[in-house]
């Protein structure tokens, strides 16, 4: 039963692995074809929000390019007075211009208000002033951030060169633009409450950034080391998206880059750059819900699988448990059946013959001879019985061998003749043990019959085996059953083989054995079928209520 529980146990547990598994990569590949879609949406937001807002902050700054640059190349051509008319209309078509200045070619202010303590008597060594003072090349150049102390407001200055028609430096043009103007398109974009959109020159200096949902003035001016911004200044060559986890707030982004001029514009700096960055922890949101209700899921199969297999190996158990209860009650029954059976052969064998001899002796009938035949005969049936019911001797051969050598020496001892003859003899012959004892009585019994009342000289016993059936022939050569009223059917001996037979399923019958009178014999012959039931010792055609 163990080694049938271990497997019954493997097969279930197999199962359910085996369903889990089956689950588990469902979930997996949902989740992962689920995962490719969104990081692919991730990516072609964050390259279409970067294309917009390039375009956005490139046209901005070609507008006001146009302005200055038209504005800086007539301020040579006009009188020194009419400088002023032509700096007010400039401001009146791009108001996105703040202050407005003019320097000469040594960096001296000519014209606007004065500037800040910290910049005057700089501008000449300025970054962005040497640009424009060399040879002509691009016309625009863009300063750093400046903070505004009295208005705590970051702006840059855009400059364009004053050249005559030879080619000649005769100063800059500036305007201040304030970057949070220049930057107010970002507000308008939805990148995530995570999300960062940063305006940065190509020495990696922020212009403008905008993160978690607001403008974050304490970058601007700072330097933000991108290794892919620098590969890309470097090589022109536009990265694909990217991951990166920024050192300023640890949060990962999906970056889009771009660049904001295509074709040479600025003097200074190369060219600015503007990125995008999704945060993941904004386009996985729904990923990541998906990812939990699949786990949940998992765990919900795996408890109810794991329920079930319990279920179903308790139940099984249980049911193993009832059938070797089962199995242990029908051995005891069985026991108690044949303890029980064992006491009524006895009592019906030995203890009858006792009680008839006890009887005849204390009612002083009974002859030596007499008293001696019943004890043999009390004998002959304890030995019987011992050998029929012996647990180490299922072979009926060897009991049958044993009954012919008592019946044989009884036979002689009293004079008469003894003849037993085997057909087509086994190696073996099976039968349940209190088949065996029913067998061997009702043999004795027809024994015993040619001895008390047959009046025979020679008895001959004839078995013939065969795999369907036994079949015993016991002939005398006596006076026959017309002149043996007993036998006839006065007493209890033939009612007694009949019922043993019939507990048998086998046949019995009595017949003439055609000799001559006064001697014409008997012949007693039983049949016993040789099937599955009677080897067990079972007759399913005898009356149920005949206990063997």
């Amino acid at each position: 039963m163990a080694p049938r529980r271990r497997q019954a146990t493997l097969v279930v547990l197999g199962g359910g692995a085996a369903l889990n598994l089956l689950i588990g990569a469902m979930l997996a590949l949902f989740l992962l074809q689920s995962h490719q879609q969104t990081m692919q949406h991730a990516r072609v937001t964050a390259q279409n929000l970067s294309t917009v807002l390039k375009e956005n902050i490139s046209g901005t700054l070609r507008a006001l390019d146009a302005s200055l640059g038209s504005t800086a190349d007539d301020l040579l051509q006009l009188p020194p007075g009419a400088a002023a008319g032509l700096l007010a209309q400039l401001r009146e078509r791009q108001p996105a211009l703040g202050e407005l200045r003019v320097f000469d070619a040594a960096g001296r202010l000519q014209r606007g208000a004065a500037l800040p303590p910290d910049a005057a008597g700089a501008i000449a060594g300025q970054a962005w002033f040497q640009a424009l003072r060399g040879p002509a090349g691009p016309g625009l150049s863009i300063s750093p951030p400046r903070l505004d102390a009295a208005s705590a407001r970051w702006h840059v200055l855009l400059a364009r060169a004053m050249r005559d028609a030879g080619g000649r430096f005769h100063g800059v043009l500036t305007a201040e633009v304030d970057l949070a103007r220049l930057s107010s398109a970002f507000s308008l974009v939805s990148v995530g409450a995570k999300g960062a959109m940063t305006l940065s020159s190509s020495d990696e200096q922020v212009f403008a950034r905008y993160a978690r949902l607001h403008y974050d003035d304490a970058m601007i001016g700072k330097t933000i080391a991108s290794a892919k911004l620098r590969a890309y200044v470097a090589s022109g060559r536009r990265p694909e998206t990217y991951l990166f986890t920024s050192p300023l707030d640890g949060a990962e982004r999906l970056i889009s880059l771009q660049r904001i001029f295509d074709r040479p514009l600025l003097a200074a700096p190369a060219n600015l750059y503007f990125s995008v960055g999704l945060a993941s922890d904004d386009y996985l949101q729904k990923w990541r819900e998906e990812a939990r209700a699949a786990a949940l899921i998992m765990l919900l199969s795996l408890l109810v699988s794991g329920a079930a297999a319990w279920s179903l190996l308790r139940f099984w158990h249980e049911r193993d448990a009832r059938q070797i209860q089962s199995r242990a009650f029908e051995r005891e029954h069985a026991v108690n059946e044949e303890r029980l059976r064992i006491m009524r052969d006895l009592h019906d064998g030995v203890g009858s013959q006792l009680l008839s001899a006890l009887m005849m002796v204390q009612g002083g009938n009974a002859s030596r001879e007499q008293t001696v035949l019943l004890l043999q005969e009390c004998m002959d049936d304890m030995r019987l019985a011992i050998d029929t019911l012996a647990p180490d001797e299922p072979d009926l051969l060897p009991v049958l061998g044993n009954f012919r050598f008592r019946m044989e020496a009884r036979y002689r001892a009293v004079g008469l003749d003894f003849l037993w003859i085997n057909h087509a003899l086994p190696d073996a012959l099976t039968l349940a043990p209190h088949a065996g004892l029913q067998l061997l009585r009702v043999l004795q019994e027809a024994l015993a019959n040619v001895l008390r009342h047959a009046q025979a000289r020679r008895v001959k016993v004839e078995v013939y085996f065969s795999p369907r059936r036994l079949r015993v022939r016991i002939e005398d050569d006596g006076v026959g059953m017309a002149a043996a009223p007993t036998l006839a059917g006065s007493g209890h001996g033939m009612a007694n083989m009949r019922l043993r037979a019939h507990k048998l399923g086998a046949t019995l019958a009595w017949l003439d054995a055609g000799g001559e009178a006064p001697r014409p014999g008997t012949v007693v012959e039983l049949v016993v079928p040789l099937n599955e039931a009677s080897q067990k010792g079972e007759n399913p055609r005898a009356d149920p209520r005949v206990r063997p």
